[in-house]
């Protein structure tokens, strides 16, 4: 019998109610109520009474889910051990992070490396809808995401924390009419050329911006941040991201660059998360970078 199955039991057994487990464990309905059929055509008795009021257990049951909930805690014993000793090897640390954050974390990386001499480091520039794909797929250790609408679901599958909090601002020349009264309106928006960072986040909040308000007059998208800053500094286009995301560029800290406050439109409120498998238990080192992230975000 597979710890999928004994997991099952435990959490109808908690509920009391298929669809609830079938919801907490990410499994069909259907699929939970197979599952407690085999198992008790295996075991040859019956565990669970169901009815429209749920599932309820019987004598037999009730001995069966305890048995069930010690192996569950045996394996997990298990599972320590093998983490404790893993941290003792580990030597190799992988993070998919979005691609704004990379320039400014590249020198506390070498300080965090520093205090763990065997430790290989490998930062991977990946888009959200990306980095939520291979860390399902256990391809990277730690994710860096921005959190938006359109993929907040997605993250029932994983450990999800909040590491700063913030709001979309849209991005002019120190020259503009907009830098001086640092506020702009989604009519006067519809007005200005863009320039975009070709990042899933962006696309989303523009999508959404035009399917509410109105098409706007984009020249182009791309990848290279500093090509786009470029070309708004020669008056060419405007631009918006997170806050978070260019406060502590060069452009930005010498004024060159103005942060403007979009007014009258919702949503603006952004995120940066870092998300882990929940089939994973950390080892001490990833809870160490999590923890150094957090810090230096913070300070950033």
């Amino acid at each position: 019998m597979h710890l999928e199955k004994l997991e099952i039991l435990v959490e109808v057994a908690k509920t009391g109610s298929i669809s609830i487990a079938a919801e907490n464990l990410h499994v069909s309905q259907s699929g939970i109520s197979q599952a407690i059929t085999k198992i008790e055509e295996e075991l040859g008795i019956k565990i669970f009474t169901r009815s429209r009021l749920g599932a309820s257990l019987t004598e037999d049951g009730v001995k069966i889910v305890e048995k069930s909930q010690e192996i569950l805690l045996k394996y997990t014993e298990i599972k320590e051990i093998a983490q404790k000793s893993k941290d003792t090897q580990i030597s190799e640390l992988s993070v998919s992070m979005v691609p704004a954050f990379i320039n400014y974390l590249l020198t506390p990386l070498v300080e965090f490396k520093s205090q763990h001499s065997n430790l290989h480091i490998n930062i991977l520039e990946s888009t959200t809808e990306r980095t939520i794909e291979i860390v399902k797929k256990n391809q990277i250790d730690i994710g860096i995401i921005c959190l938006y609408e359109g993929i907040a679901k997605e993250l029932e599958e994983f450990h999800y924390e909040e590491l700063v909090n913030g709001k979309m601002k849209v991005y002019a020349k120190k020259d503009s009419p907009f830098a001086i009264s640092k506020k702009i309106t989604p009519e006067e928006i519809l007005q200005q050329k863009f320039v975009l960072y070709n990042g899933d986040y962006i696309r989303w909040f523009t999508n959404n911006f035009q399917h509410n308000i109105g098409k706007l007059d984009i020249l182009f998208s791309s990848n290279h941040l500093e090509e786009l800053l470029r070309v708004i500094l020669n008056g060419s286009a405007i631009t918006w991201g997170p806050n978070f995301s260019i406060k502590n560029h060069p452009y930005v800290l010498n004024g060159e660059l103005v942060e403007i406050d979009i007014i009258n439109y919702e949503p603006i409120n952004s995120e940066l998360g870092v998300i882990t498998s929940k089939k994973k238990i950390l080892s001490k080192v990833e809870k160490q970078f999590i923890n150094f992230l957090r810090n230096e975000i913070i300070s950033y």
